[in-house]
């Protein structure tokens, strides 16, 4: 049987703003420089000359691919938020949900990085675009 699901009030969830942000600014930052380098890999990928060989191959050696090291701080982000009973929504943005009792239903408090304070609130089945002030 899982855990039981942390609830939040909106007291709680807003306090943990102060140490959860600077989680999610690493997490984005991660998450960015990672879509970076798969970019630059599917492009490198597409540059082929004629003959059939690479132009350069800058991620040959796997001691010098730089993804490994975005990974893992990517999966310690999401640990340390999924240890806080926190959801996350999407990492690029720094999204984020916390569990909430509204009345007889629960429901998710929703930020996103860079807003000064969580004033929103959705239904667990509308996501971000049923998002409604509090």
């Amino acid at each position: 049987m899982p855990p039981a699901m942390r609830l939040f009030t909106l007291e709680e969830a807003r306090a943990t703003l102060p140490e959860v942000i600077p989680i999610l600014e690493r997490l984005r930052q991660a998450s960015l420089e990672l879509r970076a380098i798969a970019a630059a890999r599917a492009a490198a990928a597409r540059g082929a000359t004629a003959d059939g060989h690479d132009l350069a191959a800058p991620f040959a050696a796997a001691e010098s691919d730089p993804a490994g090291p975005l990974r893992a701080a990517i999966r310690a982000a999401i640990e340390a938020l999924e240890a806080r009973g926190i959801e996350l929504k999407d990492p690029a943005r720094g999204l984020i949900d916390f569990p909430h009792r509204r009345g007889d239903r629960i429901v998710y408090l929703c930020y996103e990085l860079g807003e000064p304070t969580i004033t929103s609130w959705h239904d667990v089945d509308a996501g971000y675009a049923g998002r409604q002030p509090l």
